[in-house]
């Protein structure tokens, strides 16, 4: 991420900051044509993928573990929704292969969304690799109704590639802060044959 970010409220992106639609577009194209390459002959087939295609689908929570699961060292999340049940230093994502993206899978990462009303953290960092991305106060998003952070430019999350955001937790609570972005699948089965809210490996 050689750019900046902005928070604001979901709704204004595209009518007051259109370079953040132009980023998402270049992201998406720049993911697809990584995914062409890294997954030949596989051609991308969107979100119906039909045999020898790679689909597309949102950022499933699957992909990561929460507070709890980190914790734990197992599991993975269900869904965007987690309690925390601990304040300060907290690692509220990571990749679900014990801190990696799965094999099969990458993801285009705009930015990430504040699902709640009410926010109990006041800063976010992350690292993808070895790659570290520095701290963001994030408390100007308690003011608006629904708060997006939106990055300059877009970051891959690779395959196998490591992955972990990090909070700083004000108070105990529930969280639901969800990655914006797209995803895109090796092996569309995984994403077409099993149950909503499943495992994903």
């Amino acid at each position: 991420m050689t750019g900046g970010f902005v928070i604001c409220e979901w709704g204004s992106v595209k009518e007051n900051h259109p370079q953040f639609q132009r980023m998402m577009e270049r992201l998406h194209t720049d993911l697809i044509a990584k995914a062409a390459l890294d997954w030949a002959p596989k051609t991308f087939g969107g979100i119906a993928p039909r045999s020898n295609q790679f689909g597309e689908t949102t950022i499933i929570p699957a992909l990561f573990r929460g507070d709890a699961q980190t914790v734990a060292a197992s599991g993975q999340l269900a869904t965007w929704n987690q309690y925390l049940g601990t304040t300060g230093h907290r690692t509220i994502l990571t990749g679900a292969n014990t801190g990696n993206i799965y094999e099969d899978y990458k993801i285009g990462l705009a930015g990430f969304g504040l699902l709640d009303k009410s926010i109990n953290i006041s800063e976010i960092k992350f690292q993808i690799s070895d790659r570290k991305i520095a701290r963001i106060n994030i408390e100007e998003a308690m003011a608006y109704e629904n708060p997006v952070i939106i990055f300059e430019d877009g970051l891959v999350l690779d395959e196998e590639t490591g992955f972990t955001l990090y909070a700083y937790v004000l108070s105990r609570g529930d969280i639901r802060l969800a990655p914006i972005g797209f995803q895109l699948n090796r092996v569309p089965n995984k994403l077409m044959t099993t149950d909503t809210g499943a495992a994903l490996l």
